[in-house]
């Protein structure tokens, strides 16, 4: 799992699964005592490369090296994020279902590289929700997302008009229809203490960006 620091956590698969890409291993063991071995290989064995660190703060550094070097781009985000487990974080994305737009509050616990169905490109993210206690795990794939450090709501007037408002009666209208990738460009400039922005654009074929 990714953000820890011990040899048995320095340990991670990228691609494989049901996709067409071949899975990539990197792991990290101790060798002798003061030396540990980080290395990138294909499932089945062949090796890509293999470094030597003197101690666990360099092996984690050359591991997360290598991580970001094979990771897939929704993956290098997740990583760019740098978060660290026990502190407080803010994802806003598009929801799947839905396609509107969504600020999870959650305490980091921790995160997997893995595959989802055919997608290649997945994180498995291992958090505690805003005022609960119990570890969850999500997975994201195929969608764009911006990670800020920190707890913070989302302000209704940022993603909705207000067509009528007047006491015990207020009817709001989203500014952009499902999907909308400006959903994520406008949040660029509005959210607080950004550490990750992932854009994941599709354009249809009425030539709109889909996040």
């Amino acid at each position: 799992m990714l953000g820890q620091k011990t040899i048995e956590n320095l340990h991670a698969e990228i691609g494989g699964g049901y996709t067409m890409g071949r899975k990539i291993i990197v792991d990290a063991a101790e060798i002798m005592p003061g030396e540990v071995e980080v290395m990138a290989l294909y499932d089945g064995g062949d090796e890509i490369e293999t470094k030597i660190a003197l101690n666990i703060d360099e092996a984690r550094e050359i591991f997360l090296d290598m991580v970001k070097r094979y990771a897939e781009p929704l993956q290098a985000s997740f990583i760019a994020a740098n978060m660290k487990p026990g502190e407080r974080y803010t994802i806003f994305h598009l929801g799947h279902d839905f396609g509107f737009p969504i600020m999870q509050k959650f305490t980091y616990e921790g995160m997997e590289l893995t595959t989802y169905a055919q997608h290649k490109d997945a994180v498995k993210l291992l958090f505690r929700p805003y005022k609960k206690r119990t570890l969850y795990e999500k997975y994201f794939y195929n969608q764009s997302f911006i990670i800020c450090k920190g707890w913070h709501d989302l302000d209704e007037t940022k993603t909705k008009d207000t067509l009528t408002d007047r006491p015990g009666w207020k009817t709001t209208i989203t500014k952009y229809a499902c999907f909308d990738a400006r959903y994520i460009e406008d949040a660029k400039s509005y959210l607080p203490d950004i550490v990750a922005i992932h854009d994941e654009y599709k354009t249809g074929v009425n030539g709109k960006l889909y996040a």
